[in-house]
């Protein structure tokens, strides 16, 4: 029914929000849902029963005389300047409130070729993520390695070592995001929300996704999984080295480990969700869209904030309290409480594009 809600809004968003059409709006997704519910029934894959009532039903042209909308879809004379289009016809407009931009309609040449080129820049994009998400590993586990004399320099150089691999590496990710600037150059307009949407082609961005929406829920559970395990490295190591004269050493690569997990998830989930993303904008003009559906999942975006904050909470209680028999308990904690976020995030997402 998502798609069905969505292709609904996109249809009706080029027209006045009067009484007569939201009550058309209303009368036309009935008329759909139920024409659905009875694909179904038929045998139809959810897939198949919703592209079989976008056809039947997606031309507003054509549906517009069985819901007795003829006459408010009917091109309206444009206004002399200085007036205004209301509902009722046009007036003068006021001095000094600007107007409404309208912008021109997205045409299917920009639709492909901005999903195209987002499908080329999804694994630059990808990478430079999980660059900055593992940038500090080396910072965090060579300090801690040289004073455990596990490598053959002070902590001093270590530390200096740490820093410049993190520099180096925020640098590639940042060259690496630059350089899908010049692949969407042609696209800003899109990028940015500049265009008035099109059903058809929305219809056919919508129709993008779900080919692709299995492998996008395969990646998300796959991605879920790591992020919710993250922890079991460094738990492990913690629990089965306690007393021992390296058990610090051990927990701090249990730290970097728990990063390379996130940003595995990152890695794995980002690519995939391409064409969801290129739907999402397409579907609407900036002005209309909800900040629920950006480009990147809601859930992907929190695990990028929520682990590595919390590896940061976990070294400060270890470090300055000197708490490392004690402090491993952030993650188990810190594990539920993700688990707990992240399933609330999806089920605000779902209800808000629902609009249920």
């Amino acid at each position: 029914m998502n798609v069905i809600t969505a292709y609904l809004d996109t249809m009706f968003s080029a027209y006045p929000a009067t009484p007569r059409m939201l009550e058309a709006k209303a009368e036309l997704r009935t008329m759909m849902e139920d024409a659905y519910t009875n694909l179904i029934a038929a045998g139809r894959s959810e897939n198949e029963a919703v592209g079989q009532v976008i056809r039947d039903f997606g031309n507003i042209a054509e549906v517009a005389p069985v819901l007795g909308i003829t006459s408010e879809i009917a091109p309206q004379p444009a206004p002399a300047v200085g007036e205004v289009s209301t509902a009722e016809g046009t007036e003068p407009a006021s001095p000094g409130v600007p107007r409404a931009p309208q912008h021109p309609a997205i045409t299917m040449e920009e639709a492909r070729g901005y999903a195209d080129a987002q499908h080329r820049i999804r694994f630059r994009v990808s990478v430079a993520v999980a660059l900055f998400v593992l940038s500090p590993i080396l910072l965090i586990v060579l300090p801690a390695a040289a004073e455990a004399g596990a490598v053959p320099f002070a902590s001093g150089a270590a530390t200096a070592i740490g820093l410049l691999v993190v520099l180096v590496m925020v640098a590639i990710g940042v060259v690496m995001i630059l350089s899908t600037t010049r692949e969407m150059a042609p696209y800003a307009r899109v990028s940015e929300g500049r265009f008035s949407p099109d059903p058809e082609v929305s219809q056919w961005a919508e129709q993008l996704a779900q080919e692709h929406e299995r492998g996008r829920i395969r990646a998300l559970q796959v991605s879920v999984v790591l992020w919710v395990l993250s922890p079991a490295p460094l738990l492990a190591f913690a629990l089965l080295l306690e007393g021992s004269e390296r058990q610090g050493l051990w927990s701090v690569v249990g730290v970097a480990l728990v990063l390379i997990l996130v940003a595995a998830g990152l890695a794995i989930f980002l690519p995939a969700a391409w064409a969801r993303s290129v739907a999402d904008r397409i579907g609407g003009s900036s002005s209309t869209r909800s900040p629920a559906n950006d480009e990147r999942s809601i859930v992907s975006v929190i695990a990028a904030i929520y682990w590595p904050l919390l590896t940061a909470i976990y070294l400060a209680w270890s470090f300055i309290g000197n708490a490392w028999g004690i402090s491993w308990v952030v993650w188990p904690i810190g594990a539920v409480l993700f688990g707990a976020i992240a399933a609330g995030a999806s089920a605000w997402e779902k209800y808000r594009r629902d609009g249920r």
